[in-house]
């Protein structure tokens, strides 16, 4: 060490007895002593002998070793400065470290909870919430009379007449007793009349149906899932259940939906039916004037085994 080199060569050759604790070690030379007061082996207060000596002193008090003594005392204390700097600096990159991860865990729950939402609301999240359900291409029709709904053969509306009922033979005048009956033209025109179209009543007038089969179709395409629901709730109600659930509705002329048929024996009444029809009247169709329409959806439930 260079401050070792300061001791003259006679200092420096000297031999010294030290004491640790209760035992005496050494001999070791000046230089050797002056080392390890600058490494913290020694201290002002190891007590030092010249060998063959049996009263031993702080090297502190030696002249030769005084200035050595400051000198490492002033490096003790920079290196425990440097030390504590070091593990402040240390503590602080654990604490930074500590927050960095935890803000990566919190970003990658928000991610999976980001990523879970979408894969059930997202596009496409359907199919894996809904896995089993299907739904085939909407039918929109001119409502028509039901057997099982007697109320419904004629819906009348401010624009339009009555239209008889495809199963309901026309009110027929009485024929002569040498002709044949027949049928008036204007109910076979009705009955077969497509949505959206416009026929002739009995009296030669135009009848326009004014519903818009592409409004309600773009309705329908874009809720039609919302019932996915209902058919979920019934599959958990009937674990294996496969089935064929074609359903029709009638939208008023308010653009709600007016009357529901479950074309299903199973499911004409019930927990199903009253779910889809909830579902159903949310479904914002505009209001029009004219015929009634009818939309028809069947939906497929569960797989065949």
């Amino acid at each position: 060490m260079v401050a070792g080199q300061e001791l003259d060569s006679e200092q420096g050759a000297q031999q010294w007895l030290f004491r640790q604790g209760d035992l005496v070690l050494g001999p070791l030379s000046g230089h050797e002593l002056v080392e390890k007061l600058y490494t913290g082996e020694m201290t002002a207060d190891t007590l030092i002998a010249p060998p063959g000596e049996r009263d031993f002193v702080r090297i502190g008090d030696v002249r030769a070793f005084k200035v050595h003594v400051a000198r490492a005392q002033t490096k003790a204390r920079v290196d425990a400065e440097v030390r504590a700097e070091r593990q402040r600096t240390q503590r602080k990159r654990m604490i930074f470290a500590g927050i960095g991860v935890t803000v990566t865990v919190v970003l990658g729950i928000a991610a999976w909870q980001v990523a879970r939402w979408a894969a059930v609301h997202g596009p496409g999240g359907e199919e894996d919430e809904y896995a089993g359900i299907s739904v085939e291409l909407p039918t929109i029709t001119l409502a028509q009379a039901r057997k099982d709904d007697e109320d419904l053969i004629a819906y009348p509306t401010s624009t339009s007449r009555p239209t008889p009922d495809k199963g309901t033979e026309p009110v027929k005048p009485k024929p002569p007793s040498t002709t044949t009956p027949t049928t008036p033209a204007s109910a076979v025109a009705s009955a077969k009349k497509p949505a959206g179209s416009v026929s002739t009543d009995p009296d030669g007038l135009q009848m326009a149906t004014e519903f818009d089969q592409g409004a309600i179709n773009k309705v329908v395409k874009n809720n039609q899932k919302t019932l996915f629901r209902c058919l979920k709730e019934e599959a958990e109600r009937q674990p294996g259940l496969f089935a064929k659930v074609p359903i029709e509705f009638v939208i008023g002329n308010d653009g709600k939906v007016a009357k529901l048929y479950v074309d299903n024996p199973q499911f004409k009444k019930g927990p199903l039916y009253e779910c889809l029809l909830t579902e159903l009247q949310k479904w914002p169709f505009r209001p029009y004037n004219g015929e009634r329409a009818s939309v028809g959806l069947a939906f497929t439930v569960g797989k065949k085994s």
